[in-house]
């Protein structure tokens, strides 16, 4: 089966929620000349199911993990600015103006 194919029915099986598998059997047949019993349009159907929510959970941690590297950077940043507080804060008196 072409990838061209075999992307159409990954939409297919994603849009029935991985369901209605002797519709896509039968569509299968008539369509693009394939034939596949229930059993293994089901068995792929797992399979990409599982590949599905194995990226969506890769992908959630890659978010969480841009998220938590952002409130890094922001706390660096509020470090820095507080050590540059202290310091104006510092030559300040040091000068005699507070």
């Amino acid at each position: 089966m072409s990838d061209e194919n075999r992307g159409e029915l990954d939409r297919k099986l994603r849009a029935s929620g991985y369901g209605d598998l002797i519709e896509l059997a039968t569509w299968l047949e008539t369509t693009l000349g394939v034939k596949s019993s229930k059993s293994a349009l089901g068995r792929y159907a797992l399979d990409l199911k599982t590949k599905d929510r194995a990226t969506s959970m890769i992908a959630r941690d890659m978010r969480d993990d841009l998220t938590n590297r952002e409130a890094v950077d922001l706390m660096v940043e509020l470090g820095a600015l507080r050590v540059k507080e202290h310091r104006i804060l510092k030559r300040l008196e040091e000068i005699g103006f507070m």
